[in-house]
């Protein structure tokens, strides 16, 4: 039995949310689509189509990520290269330069946030 057949959403949680994803709205360039300010839910969401992805206030969660190679969130981009080029001059921590991915055909590189969450980059050279 198939439990779910579609993807809905990726959240990171973060002591200062409004912090990180001013981080990922100046750096990557990604688009505020939703901002969510109530007592006891804090969050601002991404434009990604169908597809949510959060950065919200969680109370539990403090300082930077303490296992972050757990989990690597993936983006597509047209061009690895021109991505690792633009990041590598606004400073970013490069965890992996552009590189083929076995078994071949496209390639990726992988950064940290300022939380130490690793994001991957993947698309043609």
């Amino acid at each position: 039995m198939q439990l779910a057949d579609k993807f809905l959403s990726i959240g990171i949680w973060s002591e200062d949310h409004r912090r990180l994803a001013k981080w990922y709205e100046n750096v990557l360039n990604f688009k505020v689509k939703t901002v969510i300010d109530l007592p006891n839910e804090q969050c601002i969401d991404f434009d990604f189509g169908n597809c949510f992805f959060f950065i919200g206030h969680h109370s539990k969660v403090h300082g930077k990520s303490k296992d972050p190679y757990r989990t690597m969130i993936g983006f597509n981009v047209a061009s690895v290269t021109k991505t690792y080029q633009e990041l590598n001059e606004k400073k970013v921590t490069i965890i992996a330069k552009p590189f083929e991915a076995p078994p071949g055909g496209f390639w990726c590189m992988t950064i940290a946030d300022p939380e130490g969450n690793i994001l991957q980059f993947v698309g043609q050279k």
